[in-house]
């Protein structure tokens, strides 16, 4: 007489039936929930805020996205010129680079030596490269660049 075996369930069958079914209730969750609240680090009006990057605080439109700055080594000083659109200096704003010096930010002011000419020390000492940005302010205006200099 033969005996009768029973084969176990496929355990393995119901258990990765088991995590999908755990993920897709997860998931949904996290949906309804994120739906319902919201993230805390998002921007209710993130759609109109982003339309108007080209706006001041006031709402007025940031002139400094026409503007140019040349950046130049002149010696052992750094020189930056600002212009507008058409050439003309900007003068009376306020000029700052800004860089990393073992991982610690350092900001250089410039002053300005004539009409749209701003000039400082060189921050560096001997051959080196430095990166950082130029922001040129004046009144809400704003104007920045990505620099790179090799001394």
């Amino acid at each position: 007489m033969q005996k009768t075996v029973n084969l176990p369930p496929c355990r393995w069958q119901l258990s990765i039936m088991l995590m999908i079914a755990v993920f897709l209730l997860g998931m949904a969750g996290t949906m309804l929930m994120s739906m319902q609240r919201g993230a805390g680090v998002t921007d209710a009006q993130y759609y109109e805020n982003g339309l108007n990057y080209d706006r001041t605080k006031s709402g007025a439109r940031n002139p400094g996205l026409n503007w140019s700055m040349s950046a130049s080594l002149a010696g052992r000083d750094l020189q930056v010129r600002v212009q507008d659109e058409k050439g003309v200096p900007i003068t009376g704003g306020a000029l700052q680079f800004r860089t990393e010096k073992a991982g610690n930010p350092v900001v250089l002011s410039l002053t300005e030596a004539s009409p749209g000419v701003f000039v400082s020390p060189w921050p560096a000492n001997g051959k080196a490269e430095l990166k950082g940005l130029l922001v040129f302010t004046k009144g809400e205006a704003s104007a920045s660049q990505k620099v790179v200099f090799f001394n």
